[in-house]
């Protein structure tokens, strides 16, 4: 094998592995197990254990020293998963994770990360009332105003915003690529995109592969993730692990032209696996699919 610098190396490869996959270890040590399993691209998750806080001055860019060390760069940020959301249908929660999200904003733009992934609507434990009827249209109106408050900080940082499709109950917006794609089209192509992860869509009995076609042009991330066929459940085996149409997966984002990374969102084991064995198995299906 010829050798090659970090940045052609770099360049080549298009597999990046989530830090969310290591979260039994601090931030550190996780890059460190993701740089050794062979990965030029990683994930960086932006709570506890890891990114529990936007890193700023020295802190940022002794950080993102320490990441080029590794030969390693950062291909999104995850935004926090758990009450830092665009739809909180609570005006006083909506304006605290719209500042918790602006501050991730920039700490993606000081790692050189394009874009950053952040949930869009609600996880129901979360809600002293799920089942409200009148919260589809809460969460949805908060969305657009926490987008509104949010892309000119991303337009500024030069980061895209990226909305993941979710597994919520029956009822709530912006869960599908239909809904995403229809609230994405209204913002500016450069600032607010999508991600697609394939464990998400099958647990509400979407075909990934159509959803990532509906996507389209508007695809800039993907979390790949295997789950169960004929009972789902957000599992994040190692592709090829479970059932899904893995070749109707990659042919379907040949056919929308995606240009972006290959995201192994892989975190469990399905008979024991090791975490770090489930690192070096995500990489060498990575290397299968001729990205790594």
């Amino acid at each position: 094998m010829h050798a090659c610098n970090r940045e052609r190396c770099n360049a080549m490869s298009r597999a990046s592995y989530c830090t969310v996959g290591l979260t039994d270890r601090d931030i550190e040590a996780a890059l460190d197990s993701i740089a050794a399993a062979g990965f030029r691209h990683t994930e960086l998750l932006g709570q506890a254990p890891h990114i529990a806080e936007p890193l700023v001055g020295k802190a940022l860019s002794d950080f993102r020293r320490r990441l080029v060390a590794r030969g390693l760069d950062a291909s999104n940020v995850h935004a926090p998963m758990n009450r830092e959301i665009l739809g909180a249908p609570e005006e006083n929660w909506r304006q605290e994770a719209v500042g918790i999200l602006a501050g991730y904003i920039r700490f993606a733009a000081g790692v050189g990360a394009p874009g950053i992934v952040i949930h869009p609507s609600p996880n129901p434990i979360f809600l002293e009332n799920p089942d409200d009827p009148v919260l589809p249209a809460l969460v949805s109106d908060a969305v657009r105003r926490s987008l509104d408050d949010l892309t000119p900080v991303a337009e500024a940082a030069g980061v895209r915003i990226l909305l993941e499709n979710l597994p919520r109950p029956a009822g709530y917006p912006y869960t599908d690529m239909t809904d995403l794609r229809a609230l994405v089209d209204a913002y500016p192509e450069s600032l607010v995109g999508l991600v697609l992860d394939t464990g998400h869509a099958w647990v509400q009995r979407k075909d990934p592969a159509d959803e990532i076609r509906i996507a389209g042009p508007r695809l800039y991330g993907v979390h790949l993730q295997d789950v169960d066929y004929d009972a789902p459940q957000d599992s994040h085996w190692v592709p090829t692990w479970g059932r899904l149409d893995w070749p109707g997966i990659l042919d379907a984002l040949q056919n929308v032209n995606y240009t972006g990374m290959y995201t192994l969102e892989s975190q469990h084991g399905r008979a024991g696996e090791t975490r770090d064995e489930v690192l070096r198995e995500s990489y060498r299906v990575a290397g299968e699919w001729g990205v790594a």
